[in-house]
């Protein structure tokens, strides 16, 4: 049986000192945006302060700070629903995500001329979608559900 897979072309931000950090272009809430890809965060997580998610209502996150990570760095957490997250022609609608200030990584990318971050995909949708990382072609392949 062939799977149905979205092929999505990777964005390769170059780092001070000849590291990468893996990224796509993507729509969220119909506005262009920037994810960062990172196959060690156990979950996705959002930047509330993107103007992406200037209609989204949250919730408080009980127990801020009490995972592992990057999370667990995080003082304030909250939930809230994205409608719409367009990465080529791959569609998540209507996903609960959790948000909170990335200041201190658009501040940091700025300062080495990158591109603004709305999120970062996490394994929670790595894993729940099967992704493979294509590095020789640079793409992000998803499998649709």
């Amino acid at each position: 049986m062939i799977k149905n897979i979205a092929k999505i072309k990777l964005r390769m931000l170059d780092l001070e000192g000849g590291g990468k950090h893996l990224a796509v272009n993507c729509r969220i809430n119909g506005k262009k945006s920037v994810l960062l890809i990172d196959t060690g965060a156990s979950s996705s997580i959002f930047d509330k302060d993107n103007k992406a998610f200037a209609d989204t209502s949250y919730t408080d996150v009980q127990g801020s700070g009490s995972g592992s990570g990057f999370n667990s760095e995080i003082q304030e957490l909250h939930l809230g629903i994205i409608p719409v997250i367009n990465i080529s022609r791959f569609k998540l609608e209507n996903e609960n995500m959790v948000f909170t200030s990335m200041k201190h990584i658009n501040d940091l990318y700025k300062s080495l001329g990158l591109p603004r971050i709305a999120g970062i995909l996490g394994g929670d949708i790595l894993f729940r979608y099967n992704a493979v990382i294509d590095f020789g072609n640079q793409l992000l392949l998803l499998e649709k559900k």
